[in-house]
């Protein structure tokens, strides 16, 4: 009798040892499960999925344009200039589910990523093959506040660099919309994919629906130095009358060593863009657009074009 009352009190001493060493296993537990939940890379379980890879916007656009190829081009029909415009507006107004559906009914696709090198958050409006086999080309919108401005690059790969000083000049200036023409400026007969000049091409129509919503525009050229020698720029306001940017621009461009020529003061040749459709359709909406003519050394050479772009992003900082 004696040795059970034994046996019964080291049981009874035994028993809450063993509940607090169950207590404190569960507590030790609730312990890693939060620091799991907290990101702790020693928890228990897989990682969380990463995020889409943020989009470097100039090796993209590299990319995109190296395929272009000199008749790759299928003339737009109103309907469908329209519907690029106005899944762009759509896109401007905050209303994606409407843009994304303007667009899809012509072949067209809105997507959206983080650009790598200025972190913003940007979308794609681009044909939805991932190509472009009619040519008509592609728009990029920063989406991290609203749009002030917009890049225009009519001639890319033609006037070599333009796109690429287009897409580094988007990333620059907050607020812009890079509208970026899909075909070598001779694809197309009878100079149809000649965006700079023509009226009836999905690039035309997202110009004019910028500059009716009152965006003031930069369009980007380049020229041969033989063309104006001793010149390195050409600024312009088209067939608008020159104002506060143009004179702006001009002087930063000077500011950063270059040779560059007014025409409201003086003849530059053939490149004062008074012919531009786009530059015409802002004149008469009084909106301010500029035309800008850079030599081939300003557009080829990484370390002047970044000069170049430095100036042209401070006015479209100004906007």
């Amino acid at each position: 009798m004696e040795n059970l009352e034994r046996r019964d009190a080291r049981r009874a001493v035994r028993w809450p040892v063993t509940v607090l060493v169950l207590l404190a296993a569960l507590a030790g537990g609730l312990t890693l499960a939060a620091r799991g939940w907290a990101g702790d890379p020693a928890a228990h379980g897989p990682a969380p999925a990463a995020g889409p890879r943020p989009v470097d916007l100039v090796e993209r656009i590299d990319a995109y344009t190296g395929a272009f190829a000199v008749g790759a081009y299928t003339a737009p029909d109103a309907d469908q200039r329209r519907a690029v415009a106005d899944g762009v507006v759509r896109t401007l107004d905050g209303r994606p589910d409407e843009a994304g559906r303007l667009l899809a009914g012509v072949g067209y696709r809105l997507t959206e990523f983080t650009e790598a090198v200025s972190g913003r958050r940007t979308a794609e409006i681009a044909d939805a093959s991932g190509a472009d086999p009619r040519g008509w080309g592609r728009i990029y919108l920063d989406l991290s506040t609203p749009a002030g401005w917009s890049a225009q690059v009519p001639h890319p790969v033609s006037d070599s660099r333009t796109e690429i000083l287009g897409a580094e000049l988007f990333r620059q200036a907050p607020g812009g919309v890079l509208v970026l023409a899909g075909a070598h400026r001779r694809a197309g007969a009878d100079g149809s994919a000649d965006v700079a000049h023509r009226g009836d091409t999905v690039f035309a129509a997202v110009v004019e629906a910028l500059a009716t919503r009152g965006l003031p525009g930069l369009q980007l050229h380049g020229f041969d130095e033989g063309s104006l020698p001793g010149t390195d720029a050409v600024v312009s306001s088209g067939a608008g009358t020159a104002g506060e940017a143009a004179e702006r621009t001009a002087a930063a461009l000077e500011a950063a060593g270059l040779v560059v020529c007014r025409p409201w003061q003086q003849k530059c040749g053939q490149l004062a863009g008074t012919t531009n459709v786009g530059g015409r359709f802002a004149a008469g909406l009084g909106v301010t657009w500029l035309h800008v003519e850079l030599a081939n050394a300003l557009r080829t050479d990484p370390a002047r074009r970044a000069e170049v772009v430095e100036a042209l992003a401070a006015t479209a900082r100004a906007w």
